[in-house]
């Protein structure tokens, strides 16, 4: 069982000084590696557009097929 401590944990880079602005969001993305895609993740990605555009075009069949206007 793990003991819990009051005091609070330190981050893991240096801290910035107190009159320092806060980091904004760019900034946090412009610290960011670039990450290409991995192989598996451009497959889900493309099976995933034809997935939905083969049902919305399966949709509009059905829905032009039996709910006429």
């Amino acid at each position: 069982m793990a003991v819990q401590s009051d005091e609070p944990t330190k981050p893991d880079g240096p801290t910035p000084p107190a009159d320092a602005p806060p980091p904004t969001l760019v900034d946090e993305l412009a610290k960011m590696p670039y990450e290409p895609l991995l192989p598996v993740e451009k497959k889900l990605i493309v099976y995933s557009l034809v997935l939905g555009t083969v049902l919305l075009a399966v949709l509009a069949w059905l829905s032009f097929t039996f709910f006429e206007v």
